[in-house]
């Protein structure tokens, strides 16, 4: 099964919560993402959890007891791959957010243009650096999603065709087509699940994939490749439209 992303919003202020919630709900449908959300109320909360958990953090700086500051500063002891964001009604913090390598700093309130900005580089970034275990022979190995450009089944294997050579995998196409990301795959013919970000262009009857391959898609496929490669190059359009 595919990594679960865990996004944890942290703020003392519950209007604002569920305002940057409904911000990142909407992004996530409009993106076809699969995220897992959750709230504290405090910096004290958040530690008591599980902060292991999470890939983007969404910290106010301004809380009762522990700031948001201190607290991200205890969060990143433990999970040093975490990306945070502050969220704070002053720049005051600024300089210090840039200290700790945050990945952006909010000044509230907090705007829709903001909240997808960040999200946009955290995905783009999130995917760069995504890797997937497979199966070779009797032994695991990682390998990037962006390396990928498409998935060959073998009878109960898979070929895994890569940027630079390929790799023969244990598990069937059907168990790899749960193993990467929804929404960044599709299946154009029975034996190929193909990574959309190499797709060039879509003649009628054939994918081209960035290294010159074609794959053939299958006829009764053609309408629904056409709308899911569709839907993929538009979400790529609008991150495009706001300034990437």
């Amino acid at each position: 099964m595919q990594e679960v992303i865990r996004v944890a919003v942290c703020d003392d202020i519950k209007e604002d919560r569920n305002a940057l919630i409904k911000i990142l709900s909407d992004y996530l449908d409009k993106n076809n993402f699969y995220v897992e959300i959750d709230e504290f109320p405090s910096g004290e909360a958040f530690l008591a959890s599980d902060t292991t958990r999470y890939q983007l953090v969404f910290m106010d700086i301004f809380m009762d007891k522990l700031n948001g500051m201190e607290t991200a500063k205890k969060l990143i002891r433990d999970n040093n791959k975490v990306q945070i964001v502050f969220a704070s009604t002053s720049i005051d913090f600024a300089a210090e957010a840039f200290t700790i390598e945050a990945l952006h700093y909010i000044v509230k309130p907090i705007e829709e243009t903001q909240v997808y900005g960040v999200l946009d580089k955290f995905f783009d970034s999130f995917y760069s650096i995504k890797t997937i275990e497979v199966k070779v022979g009797r032994m695991e190995e990682s390998i990037y999603i962006s390396d990928i450009l498409y998935i060959e089944a073998k009878g109960k294997k898979t070929i895994i065709h890569m940027k630079y050579g390929t790799l023969e995998a244990s598990q069937s196409l059907s168990e790899m087509s749960q193993i990467v990301p929804q929404g960044e795959f599709c299946m154009p013919i029975r034996w190929a699940l193909v990574s959309m970000r190499e797709i060039t262009s879509m003649p009628i009857n054939v994918l081209k994939l960035s290294d010159q391959t074609e794959i053939p898609i299958s006829r009764g496929k053609r309408e629904e490749i056409k709308s899911v490669f569709a839907d993929f190059r538009w979400a790529q359009m609008r991150r495009r439209m706001r300034g990437r």
